[in-house]
């Protein structure tokens, strides 16, 4: 892997380790801005896709005062990420394939946002479901490039499920963690797919 996309890995390593002695720290966009910089030349889309989850890692720093932003800010990066795949001229699962997994995603999608509507307010009622449906959409994109894009996307979703769960219907210990890990994870793995390819 280029030179960029190992620092970014030893950037999560480092905002790792501030999380688990309980600390936040603005490093925490460096692993996405790194990626975005060791995508660009293999997809522009992807790393402008990659470069918008660095601005949502950044706003989400104050998750009381800016989450609606930070949604927005991913929201955005999933759109790019899904013409990212959409365009790379791929075909990795069939349509059969990634009509099951596409029904399969709303199925985990309709249980997560079950649990969490009654916390949900105002805006976040048409916020964070059309964010989960964007989130869904890259999934099945992702499935039609790479096995490492598919599993990036879906730990993706992991990600975004336990901070969901953790911000709006119970807290519990180690979720940031949880979140972080499983993040840096996915975003580790879908710059890794466009670079495998180029």
């Amino acid at each position: 892997m280029p030179l960029l996309w190992s620092l970014a890995a030893g950037a999560s390593a480092f905002y790792l380790a501030l999380v688990g002695a309980g600390r936040k720290h603005p490093v925490k966009v460096a692993p996405a801005l790194l990626l975005a910089g060791a995508t660009f030349s293999a997809s522009p889309l992807a790393s402008a896709g990659l470069a918008f989850c660095a601005l949502g890692d950044g706003l989400l720093l104050d998750k009381d005062r800016r989450f609606l932003h930070g949604l927005g800010a991913f929201l955005v990066g999933h759109l790019l990420l899904i013409g990212a795949f959409a365009t790379a001229g791929r075909h990795y699962l069939s349509t059969a394939v990634l009509g099951a997994l596409g029904g399969g995603l709303l199925l985990v999608i309709a249980l997560v946002l079950a649990v969490l509507w009654k916390r949900l307010q105002g805006v976040l009622r048409l916020a964070v479901p059309v964010y989960a449906a964007t989130l869904g959409a890259m999934v099945v994109a992702a499935g039609t490039h790479s096995a490492m894009a598919l599993a990036g996307a879906l730990v993706f979703v992991v990600s975004d499920s336990v901070l969901a769960i953790n911000h709006f219907a119970r807290r519990f210990r180690g979720a940031e963690m949880m979140v972080m890990v499983t993040y840096y994870s996915a975003i580790l793995a879908i710059a890794g797919s466009f670079l495998q390819f180029s």
